[in-house]
């Protein structure tokens, strides 16, 4: 039957954010890299943007112009 694969349920990436964040235009800040590789929310070659919320603010996360899964940037929807 093979291994399942589940992805958690998210609703808001905010409990991964430094307790400095502010929201806008920005890159992605370290503390949240994890979590979005988590959940699957990374940006790739494939998927070039994906949707999150951040403290119930919604955000696209885009690969910067490197195209590095580590360059990635958030922008205000």
């Amino acid at each position: 039957f093979g291994t399942p694969q589940y992805t958690l349920p998210v609703d808001d990436l905010g409990g991964f954010v430094p307790p400095s964040w502010q929201h806008g235009n920005q890159p992605v800040p370290d503390d949240l890299l994890p979590a979005m590789y988590l959940f699957e929310l990374l940006p790739s070659a494939d998927k070039p943007q994906t949707s999150i919320t951040i403290h119930g603010v919604p955000y696209t996360a885009t690969l910067g112009p490197s195209g590095m899964e580590n360059d990635i940037y958030l922008f205000l929807q």
